[in-house]
């Protein structure tokens, strides 16, 4: 087993570690890992004006950079299992620095795009992958928990941010978002520094690797999970990030700026909630949290859907929000323990690919329903959709 920061002597150990530079290390590239998309999604009219390409071009930015993260995740996953996390993620950081930074200083679109596409090789949710994938080799027992559930809500404090970020920076200069991304360098040199891999040279290559991934995780509870994330985050990517803000400008009037501050405080209420992971996670079963975090999803659809004022809206929203904050730390920390060591990275990858997945079939679902039915019955279905999900995890808590 890896370097561990909970040993037997300190089993009663639980709390978060905060003056861990390990820990410190995994939180500074957790919170990397959304600059990706978050905190350049409100630069794309500008890329589209600066460049003169068409919409669809502009949007090539987001499209194009995520399709190597989702096909090589799990590759780079396998990577790490083999020469640590500590050279595959400070590598990582790396690329995904310069290549971002790089991008401020070229008036060429297709120069542009093309490192934004060898960005996307160390895509944030490989970023975030690896990062979790230490926490899951450092860790143990309810403290994993904890520094799970923190480093879950790094990543909401993440994306809630950027977008405001980077909406501000690109009103000033439309390249001037991308230079956020030399933050990721000082990050890699401190995860190069503070990490104490334990080099992992595995006997097997190739199809050996796989047949003992597949032979040390329990193929039918990681199917199960993965399962799960992939409805919840289409949910996420579908209902939060594409039908709300169309819903609200229509139900609502709401501008871009507004919308977004609206999906920051879901956000938030995500953040907060994930910081007990580990408490709530010694309190109740996995798919007890999981049921009651699907639940809230049902309940805040239903309430932004029936809203008929901005107050009520919030109030579903944070509901939203504090099932999400439930589900997503929940679904990280079971995954991280599903395989040991010498597979982990490799199994955690597939959370990128699952994710990356997501992201397609979610806004596409969604705006497919948004077309037909309008997008509060949108909203309402994705309520539907929620609640099944939460019976079909409360007949599998009854059955257990």
């Amino acid at each position: 087993m890896g370097a561990t920061e909970t040993s037997p002597s300190t089993e009663r150990s639980v709390g978060v570690p905060w003056r861990s530079p390990v820990l410190v290390a995994i939180l500074a590239a957790t919170l990397m890992a959304p600059m990706d998309v978050p905190l350049i999604s409100a630069v794309l009219p500008e890329i589209q004006s600066v460049f003169g390409v068409t919409e669809s071009r502009a949007g090539l930015f987001i499209t194009l950079y995520a399709l190597p993260g989702i096909l090589l995740a799990p590759v780079i996953g396998a990577l790490a299992d083999r020469l640590g996390r500590r050279y595959v993620l400070s590598v990582a950081l790396a690329i995904f620095g310069i290549a971002g930074t790089a991008i401020a200083f070229t008036d060429d679109f297709a120069v542009a795009l093309g490192l934004r596409v060898f960005q996307g090789f160390a895509a944030g949710s490989i970023l975030a992958a690896l990062a979790m994938t230490a926490v899951g080799d450092r860790y143990s027992g309810q403290q994993h928990d904890s520094v799970m559930g923190v480093t879950s809500a790094m990543l909401s404090l993440g994306t809630a941010a950027y977008p405001v970020i980077g909406g501000y920076l690109a009103a000033r200069a439309w390249n001037a978002p991308f230079l956020m991304y030399a933050f990721t360098l000082p990050v890699a040199g401190l995860v190069l520094l503070a990490f104490d891999d334990i080099e992992r040279a595995p006997d097997s290559k190739g199809s050996g690797y796989i047949r003992e991934a597949l032979n040390l995780i329990p193929t039918r509870r990681a199917i199960t999970l993965y399962g799960i994330m992939f409805v919840s985050f289409t949910l996420l990517f579908g209902g939060l990030y594409t039908a709300l803000p169309f819903y609200l400008a229509d139900a609502f009037g709401f501008t871009p700026s507004t919308v977004g501050l609206v999906t920051s405080t879901v956000l938030l209420a995500t953040a907060v909630v994930s910081t007990q992971n580990g408490t709530l996670a010694a309190r109740a079963s996995t798919t007890i949290l999981l049921t009651i975090g699907f639940a809230l999803y049902a309940l805040g659809f239903l309430g932004v859907a029936l809203a008929s004022t901005p107050l009520l809206l919030i109030a579903g929203l944070l509901v939203f929000g504090v099932g999400s904050g439930l589900v997503t730390p929940t679904l990280f920390a079971r995954i991280s323990v599903l395989a040991p060591d010498e597979v982990r990275g490799g199994v955690m990858s597939l959370q990128t690919t699952t994710i990356g997945i997501s992201q397609a079939v979610g806004p596409a679902v969604f705006t497919l329903l948004g077309g037909a039915i309008g997008y509060q019955g949108t909203l309402l279905s994705g309520s539907v959709g929620a609640a099944l999900a939460a019976v079909l995890l409360s007949i599998l808590t009854s059955r257990s």
